[in-house]
């Protein structure tokens, strides 16, 4: 039985002419316009979401520099394969090697193709839904251009395919405001907006698709970030940041996506780094409330958790902010590990043995001898004069500060 090809190959631009989106990368001064009319080729790679149109823009490329080329599936393909294509390309003036999610390549196979990218033998075009400076090995990326794909906007998607529609190379009757709900619906996502329109051809043809069929289809939420992918702790950080920077509204709107997600333990970790890391000892209390909330979020769990987040989110929007304890340690720490570590003074050294007069360890002063506070030094001679802890003046803390700078001065 002949199968049918899939419609997103069916329908896939054979040119960057007719690539769907992507104006960053296409303008008349762009790197990809440049190299095509002078038919320069240089090593690249597409970085971006799944769907949005790496392998597209590979492929349209190649078909404009009229070169031949060839695809190597870096998670399945074989280490013999990879040696045939390098020898395939050492005999041709221009030759590309698209890699599929280059991330995926192993060891082995980089060192095989180090060599010859190196030497300017083999070009190569690669695509990834990761971060490139995180999941490439350095000295391929150093050897390449890395130009990022930017999530559809729905009304480019919905421009496309409104066209190949009307020409009938889409045999699909669908109302414009019903394509352009599904063309909303993936987020950016072309490859599932073709794929859900592909089930609509097979399974609805030549019948009027209504709003109840087209929620049949559309069985789940397309959200872009997966728990693993680059896009997931690209939301991690904006949700982080929102609440850092006392945006109740866009907090709310990145908890809702981690919400539908699912991924708590994230969620649980975000919220309770950021309480201490930028509330602090503006709202000490917070943070005790925070741990609770998290807590409780998972004795009641999903979905009447989402109150308790809302709730813990906004507050801590709300929350006057103070980063004097991380600051505090991350300049301690830095000391540190930079070698900064000098004797400890003699007279707040261990003396809970007769013999420790013997080594000089005398002249503490007990604090609350004194009334709770005595004078004296605590850091090395070297440090005496350092100060670790500056105090922000932000809620809770500047009491503090005022009550403890008042006490002081009575001694």
């Amino acid at each position: 039985m002949k199968k049918n090809k899939p419609l997103a190959e069916t329908i896939r631009p054979k040119s960057i002419d007719n690539i769907v989106g992507q104006g960053h990368l296409l303008s008349s001064d762009s790197l990809i316009t440049k190299m095509i009319e002078n038919k320069k080729i240089y090593s690249l790679i597409f970085y971006g979401p799944p769907g949005i149109g790496k392998t597209t823009m590979a492929l349209a490329m190649c078909n404009d520099l009229q070169v031949p080329y060839a695809i190597f599936e870096c998670s399945i393909d074989s280490k013999q394969k990879l040696l045939e294509l390098i020898d395939l390309a050492k005999h041709s003036d221009k030759y590309v090697i698209i890699f599929e999610e280059i991330h995926r390549l192993n060891k082995d196979k980089q060192d095989i193709l180090l060599p010859y990218i190196e030497k300017g033998i083999v070009n190569i075009f690669c695509t990834t839904t990761e971060n490139p400076y995180f999941v490439v090995n350095p000295a391929i990326r150093s050897r390449c251009q890395i130009l990022e794909l930017k999530p559809l906007h729905s009304s480019d998607m919905y421009t496309y395919l409104k066209k190949l529609i009307d020409k009938k190379e889409i045999q699909l009757l669908i109302s414009d405001d019903l394509l352009k709900k599904l063309t909303k619906y993936t987020n950016g996502d072309f490859r599932s907006t073709i794929n859900l329109i592909d089930l609509l051809v097979n399974l609805y043809g030549g019948k009027k698709i209504t709003s109840e069929i087209l929620n049949q289809v559309i069985q789940n939420k397309f959200i872009i970030a997966s728990h693993y992918g680059d896009a997931h702790y690209d939301l991690l950080s904006a949700f982080h940041k929102s609440l850092r920077g006392s945006d109740p509204d866009a907090a709310i709107y990145y908890l809702a996506q981690l919400l539908v997600q699912g991924d708590f333990k994230s969620l649980d970790r975000r919220l309770i780094a950021c309480v201490y890391e930028d509330v602090g000892l503006a709202n000490p209390q917070l943070c005790s409330r925070v741990v609770s909330a998290v807590q409780a979020a998972e004795i009641v769990g999903f979905p009447e958790n989402k109150q308790i987040y809302a709730n813990a989110v906004i507050e801590i929007c709300l929350s006057p902010k103070s980063n004097s304890a991380i600051c505090a340690i991350n300049e301690a720490l830095n000391d540190v590990e930079s070698g900064k570590i000098y004797p400890i003074p003699n007279h707040i050294k261990d003396n809970n043995y007769k013999s420790s007069v013997k080594l000089n360890h005398k002249g503490y002063k007990y604090p609350h001898d004194y009334g709770g506070y005595v004078d004296q030094q605590y850091l090395p001679n070297e440090l005496k004069n350092k100060k670790y802890y500056k105090s922000l003046k932000n809620g809770i803390e500047e009491k503090l500060n005022s009550w403890i700078k008042l006490f002081f001065s009575k001694k």
